[in-house]
């Protein structure tokens, strides 16, 4: 069984989840895994085999979850983006890792809680946002503007998982006053963690890419690139006025915990960024931990610290349609 989160921890302190307790057996095949844990991450990560769908969900598509294109309004494809809950109520928007789809926030956009509107984005590359890959964050981040006053008036809550964390980070330090919370799950953030493989290079080539299915080759791309974008969002975490929470399993090896103690560091000390660390949890915290998570985005939607209002975007940003 898997502990859900007892409190909210105040904002600026760290609290530790423990690991469900094992049995002898269940200890020592663990123990025996755990040199195949790195291994088994990049495999589930690479081909999505063991990150099924909640079983709600086929049967929840196109009832009570939307399909939604919103113009990006810089002569880009459109973004896609599925849309659950109570258009006009408090905007969440969930950005997925690379790759990845919006899909993946099944679990989130059923059973949307009252007051809540979720908006799960397809990056631009991936699903229904078009073949064409943003490699930058700044880019990525004005690409998912658009979505920050869409369906509504208030600011919004960002939930941005793995690379989708520092997609996050840059739209809370790009748009301060459209961004009321954000909630980070298993996030990159450190650049000096970004080490790029030899086999990523040679996948980078043309005649490689050209090979690999169109997400992997996007996603190759952006990972390339995601140092140095990293490293222009270093200095601008201190100009982040939104609350952060942030989630990290402790047995991650895709985005290792490294990551927290640098965002702790580089985001503004007062109050300081919520911590939530989970013992023995891998990279894959929204199937895994989706009870806890949810939790946490409580707390970040509680923390009472949410702006009721923010600018509006160009009304030629926002012309949405099904």
């Amino acid at each position: 069984m898997i502990p859900d989160l007892p409190i909210c921890p105040p904002p600026g302190e760290t609290i530790v989840i423990p690991a469900p307790e094992q049995t002898l057996a269940e200890g020592a095949l663990g123990f025996v895994l755990e040199p195949f844990q790195p291994l088994r991450e990049q495999f589930s990560a690479i081909t999505g085999i063991g990150l099924e769908p909640d079983d709600a969900w086929p049967g929840e598509q196109g009832r009570t979850v939307r399909q939604m294109r919103l113009a990006r309004g810089d002569g880009q494809a459109q973004l896609g983006y599925l849309a659950a809950g109570q258009p006009g109520g408090r905007r969440v928007i969930f950005l997925h890792g690379s790759p990845g789809t919006a899909e993946e926030w099944d679990r989130f956009l059923l059973d949307v809680p009252v007051g809540q509107y979720h908006l799960a984005v397809d990056r631009p590359g991936f699903g229904a946002s078009g073949e064409e890959p943003e490699i930058d964050l700044a880019g990525q981040a004005a690409a998912v503007a658009p979505l920050l006053t869409a369906g509504g008036t208030g600011a919004a809550v960002l939930v941005g998982y793995s690379y989708g964390g520092p997609v996050a980070l840059r739209l809370a330090a790009d748009y301060p006053d459209r961004i009321a919370g954000v909630l980070l799950i298993g996030a990159a953030a450190d650049p000096a963690l970004e080490e790029t493989h030899p086999l990523q290079q040679l996948a980078a080539l043309d005649f490689f890419a050209g090979l690999l299915p169109t997400e992997l080759a996007n996603a190759n791309a952006e990972l390339m690139n995601l140092r140095p974008g990293l490293e222009e969002l270093t200095p601008d975490l201190a100009r982040i006025t939104a609350p952060v929470t942030i989630v990290q399993g402790l047995a991650d090896t895709l985005v290792p915990p490294e990551n927290v103690g640098f965002l702790q560091a580089h985001l503004p000390a007062s109050p300081g960024p919520r911590v939530i660390l989970i013992e023995e949890a891998d990279h894959f915290l929204p199937w895994t931990h989706a009870d806890l998570l949810r939790a946490a985005l409580g707390c970040v939607i509680g923390d009472g610290k949410l702006p009721s209002q923010s600018p509006e975007l160009p009304p030629s940003s926002l012309s949405e349609a099904k």
